[in-house]
């Protein structure tokens, strides 16, 4: 059973698809990770999450249909979560900025 994501799973989820696809950059769903030794049918948190075009998650040469290949050109899902939470941080980061700049104007 899928467990329901909770208002920060579901912040944190929008805030990766915002991204865009880690391979072209068109608009992304988010793929949820799946780590060695997970099984088939199940999937790892809302955390641990990539944002993904249909094409890229689930089209003909996509993450779930040619994993092995996809990884070889794009990186490792764990290569590619690192990627997606570093460039979340550097967004919140250059958002934070701005928000103290403004405050100091006003």
């Amino acid at each position: 059973m899928k467990k329901v994501a909770t208002r920060l799973e579901r912040e944190h989820m929008s805030k990766v698809a915002s991204l865009g696809c880690l391979v072209c950059q068109r608009p992304a769903n988010v793929h949820h990770i799946r780590p060695v030794g997970l099984g088939i049918g199940m999937r790892s948190g809302h955390y641990q999450t990539i944002p993904l075009c249909y094409d890229h998650h689930q089209g003909q040469f996509s993450i779930h249909n040619c994993k092995e290949q996809f990884e070889a050109m794009y990186g490792t899902e764990e290569e590619l979560l690192h990627r997606t939470l570093k460039e979340i941080k550097n967004i919140e980061q250059v958002n934070n900025f701005f928000n103290l700049k403004g405050e100091n104007n006003g």
